[in-house]
């Protein structure tokens, strides 16, 4: 009996039926190792339907083609397609020295040449940078093929322009933490510039303040100070939450407020494991 390409862990549909909603948008989120996909109105501020899944290994087209064929995908007409891209391969690079034709180039360079990538770029005008990233083809055809209108960006452009949008001028020295099932996101400010943003791969809570001290003590940030917001796949009952509270003065989960996941009692989830994942549908 072959195996199942994808693993459903989490979700919610909301009680709001989406007979209510005209116009949808339909957002694909690409992981090393999971899916999600999340259904909405068009501005991404009612969110009817999201799951979010898991794979064996490196999502492939087999793992695309199962995540289409679920029923609330496949029976939806959508007036906008986005596909998240949320891998490794992606840098940013400063507006002022960017030139399209070294993308491929740059890529390469800091990721390797053994994979063949289909190579694309955000203007992430707001902090003068441009994301380079590379898709997989046969997850770019895999999508085109269902959704030829879908349009594309990188996780961090998209939390990057989210970012932007809530900049809080009284606070100095700012850390975002994103948390997946074996990597995490972290985006700095420091004097309301960015200073890194940048994921990191981990297997136990020791590689994790591993890699978060040394980013503190390279930027020179003060533990005391930094306002630091976690969010996505960690336990509020974690060892590694209560390693966050020693280390950190300043620590709160950020929680997603427009969550309405009455619709599935049964399944009901911390809000902050959703932020991540509804914050490309709200700015894209």
């Amino acid at each position: 009996m072959q195996n199942k390409p994808l693993h459903r862990v989490f979700g919610f549909s909301s009680s709001e039926t989406a007979a209510n909603v005209a116009k949808k948008k339909l957002c694909i989120e690409v992981g090393q190792q999971f899916l999600t996909y999340t259904i909405s109105d068009l501005s991404g501020r009612q969110i009817l339907d999201f799951a979010f899944f898991t794979a064996d290994q490196s999502v492939d087209s087999i793992g695309i083609l199962a995540l289409l064929q679920e029923e609330k995908i496949e029976n939806t007409s959508f007036d906008d397609v986005v596909l998240v891209h949320n891998g490794a391969e992606m840098a940013l690079v400063p507006s002022v020295i960017y030139k399209p034709e070294l993308s491929t180039t740059i890529l390469e360079t800091i990721h390797g040449d053994a994979v063949q990538l289909d190579v694309m770029e955000d203007d992430v005008h707001q902090w003068e940078l441009h994301n380079v990233y590379g898709w997989k083809p046969e997850v770019i055809s895999t999508v085109i093929s269902r959704f030829p209108q879908a349009r594309n960006i990188q996780f961090s452009s998209a939390c990057l322009r989210a970012l932007f949008k809530s900049l809080s001028f009284d606070k100095e020295q700012w850390m975002k933490v994103y948390f997946y099932q074996n990597t995490f996101h972290v985006i700095v400010l420091k004097d309301n510039q960015l200073q890194l943003a940048q994921c990191f791969n981990f297997e136990t809570p020791q590689d994790i303040f591993y890699h978060l001290l040394n980013v503190v003590d390279r930027l020179k940030l003060d533990l005391a100070s930094i306002y630091v917001e976690v969010s996505g796949l960690l336990d509020a009952n974690s060892d590694t939450w209560s390693e966050f509270n020693k280390f950190f003065v300043n620590v709160s989960l950020e929680e997603c407020p427009t969550i309405d996941n009455t619709g599935n009692s049964s399944e009901l989830h911390p809000s902050h494991y959703f932020t991540p994942f509804l914050i490309t549908p709200r700015c894209v």
